[in-house]
């Protein structure tokens, strides 16, 4: 016996086995139930999603020997028929080849014959949208006015090109896309079933890439069996259907959120060289780019999103490297690379130059905050505001407004004091993720002019970065390590060389989470930094006033012999 593929040997026979279209099959159980079938029906939506194998369900559950039923036995002759595609009484054809005038005459004269066994004649027609005009005009007359033994059943993806004339005359059910969840589920169960050993990412993975197609999934899944054999792994779907890997996709956006070209053009190498298409790859970093905007925009709108509950994590964790305009700007260079990639160049080229631009481009400054910034400085300070909006003339292409802002900065200066210390780094905007990519560097300049200071913020964690103001957070024994870094003139040493090494104007706040465990600086001194010293300097004010004379911190306490 010939091997029948997974999306055919599968394929529901009841409505209970139809994924994800609850609102359409509840319609139509509840309609044959209480005789209310209608003589058309029209099913509209994407590929895969079950529309032809609803119709086929639903003309099973009309000429059921119990029917008309909500539940067809799937046992009788009739039934049977059907699911094999041999019932006299249900006539499935394709519009795509039968898009004539004369073809839809021809079943105008046979709508006219009474079933051979089944109580009704039904006729599914799929991609109805692809009948000539005349075809859909010689249509109308039969559909409005079918004979009673008669249901027409039309099934198509593109139902904008379907006439208005047809649409008034039907009955109109929207399949929609079946969701990743609902779709790993199906997976797993027929996995299950076919004794398939598939780890969890590879559902997923097979779910993203069948785009909420069931048809899709089976046969992808179908695919990667034939290539792994019974035990499927993540790295051999990859492999096999030449898909973009997810953590590439993280990977790839973590150096543009660090600005790491040498990174990006390393990663646009490894999807050269494995064989995955440019196009598909764009495709998916323009949906991560578009999952990351979601969440910028709102970290609590997961539930707008097709993803797990572990990707969503790892989303919102990378979304707070961007803003909602960078990431707007980024997925207009990765629209760009489409038109690009139709024009004929070399795809490698064009990927190439589109992610160096990716990394290379400068975060997005808000007019808003640069006007905000003007009204804060200082009179005296109007050469460093003009060098401010010379930045942002740049970036907003608008000279005008710039201009007027300039000159207001200049008339309002009536000293001659040297511009603040502050405006004489770059405004640029910086993220959690470029901090914590230098950190290990930042922490090492700062050795060099206080060992103990870098010792104790080595301990600190950055949380996130926004508005160029760090927050970096100590664990529950590190109050010690805390007052010692917030002292003003270890404040100001701290902040003048986060300045001086990522060379924008960078504030440093500090916090202390008790859920975190301090982690020392120095292997040695670990199990030091667990020990909770902070009573030591509350419960003794010599060993305090000790403490900030010689800018000390306690770090262990010696054992009595």
């Amino acid at each position: 016996m010939s091997y029948l593929v997974l999306a055919r040997k599968y394929r529901p026979q009841r409505f209970e086995d139809i994924v994800a279209q609850e609102h359409v099959t509840r319609t139509l159980q509840n309609a044959v139930k209480n005789d209310r079938i209608a003589s058309g029906y029209l099913f509209c939506g994407p590929r895969g999603t079950g529309k032809t194998t609803t119709a086929r369900v639903l003309a099973k559950a009309l000429n059921c020997i119990n029917g008309p039923t909500p539940d067809p036995c799937g046992e009788c002759s009739a039934c049977k028929e059907i699911a094999a595609g041999a019932s006299l009484d249900v006539l499935e054809i394709d519009a795509a080849s039968n898009t004539g005038v004369d073809d839809i005459r021809t079943l105008r004269e046979n709508v006219r014959y009474l079933p051979t066994s089944g109580k009704k004649r039904i006729y599914i027609i799929d991609e109805v949208h692809r009948l000539s005009g005349a075809a859909f005009d010689a249509l109308l007359k039969t559909l409005e006015e079918p004979p009673s033994h008669v249901v027409f059943m039309f099934a198509t993806t593109e139902p904008l090109k379907v006439p208005e004339t047809i649409l008034s005359r039907t009955q109109r059910f929207d399949f929609k896309r079946v969701p990743t969840a609902a779709l790993v589920s199906h997976l797993a169960s027929i996995a299950g079933r076919e004794s398939l050993d598939v780890e969890e990412p590879v559902l997923n993975l097979l779910a993203r890439k069948a785009d909420g197609s069931v048809r899709d999934s089976l046969s992808l899944l179908d695919q990667v069996a034939a290539f792994a054999g019974q035990k499927i792994t993540e790295a051999e779907v990859v492999a096999a259907l030449g898909l973009v890997a997810r953590e590439a996709l993280f990977e790839f956006t973590g150096g543009i959120a660090t600005h790491d070209s040498k990174a990006v053009l390393k990663l646009v190498k490894e999807v050269v060289d494995a064989g995955v298409d440019i196009a598909d790859f764009v495709a998916e970093l323009l949906e991560h780019l578009r999952i990351l905007l979601v969440l910028a925009t709102d970290k609590a709108a997961g539930d707008l999103l097709d993803i797990t509950p572990e990707d969503l994590a790892e989303y919102t964790r990378q979304a707070e490297d961007f803003s909602v305009g960078d990431l707007l700007r980024l997925m207009q260079i990765g629209a760009g690379i489409n038109s690009d990639l139709r024009s004929g160049l070399d795809e490698r080229l064009v990927l190439e130059v589109a992610a160096v631009k990716m990394a290379e481009m400068e975060a997005t400054v808000r007019f808003e905050d640069v006007l905000e910034r003007l009204r804060q400085i200082q009179p005296g300070e109007a050469g460093a505001a003009a060098n401010l909006f010379g930045q942002v003339e740049k970036k907003n292409h608008n000279p005008a407004r710039a201009t007027v802002g300039v000159e207001s900065a200049v008339r309002n200066d009536t000293s001659q004091h040297e511009p603040s210390r502050s405006l004489t780094f770059s405004s640029r905007a910086v993220n959690a993720a470029t901090v914590r990519a230098g950190w290990p560097r930042f922490l090492n300049l700062l050795k060099q002019k206080s060992a103990m200071l870098s010792s104790n913020l080595a301990m600190a964690e950055i949380r996130n970065v926004e508005k160029n103001r760090i927050s970096a957070v100590f664990g529950a024994s590190g109050t010690i390590a805390r007052q010692v870094v917030e002292k003003p003139a270890s404040l100001e040493m701290i902040t003048g060389c986060l300045r001086e090494h990522f060379g924008a104007n960078l504030g440093i706040r500090f916090d202390i989470d008790p859920h975190k465990e301090t982690e020392a600086s120095e292997p040695g001194a670990r199990s030091a930094a667990r020990v909770d010293v902070s009573k030591i300097a509350e419960d003794s004010p010599r060993i305090r006033m000790l403490l900030e004379k010689v800018n000390g911190e306690i770090i262990g306490v010696k054992k009595k012999k």
